[in-house]
């Protein structure tokens, strides 16, 4: 009975074995699993993020782009008014002339006549 009682705790031994073998084993696939599943939940984050920055970058430029057209809209208006209020300088520069030619002109007139 003794040599029975030794087999069967050699059995168990190797039993135990087994078990600790396919635990483990299956301890590490877990644990592996967990390992891969936070690394992936962490790229889709970065991509996540990386992805806002892009939108954020690119929200931005369109509205730099829209601030820059209407900049542009707006110069052109000014070099016209700019334009227009040259027209007008020589203009009344010429009225002035005229005006004052023909003054001094009159005054010669009535000098020469007195």
């Amino acid at each position: 009975m003794h040599g029975r009682v030794n087999n069967i705790k050699m059995e168990d031994h190797s039993l135990i074995m087994i078990v600790s073998a396919l635990v483990t084993a299956l301890g590490i696939k877990e644990i592996w699993q967990i390992i891969k599943q936070k690394i992936d939940i962490n790229a889709k984050k970065n991509e996540k993020q990386e992805q806002r920055a892009d939108t954020i970058y690119t929200d931005q430029i369109e509205q730099l782009t829209n601030k820059i057209s209407q900049l542009e809209v707006k110069i052109d208006e000014l070099i016209k008014e700019n334009l227009h209020l040259k027209v007008k300088i020589v203009k009344m520069e010429a009225r002035l002339v005229k005006n004052a030619t023909s003054k001094v002109s009159t005054k010669r007139h009535r000098d020469e006549k007195s």
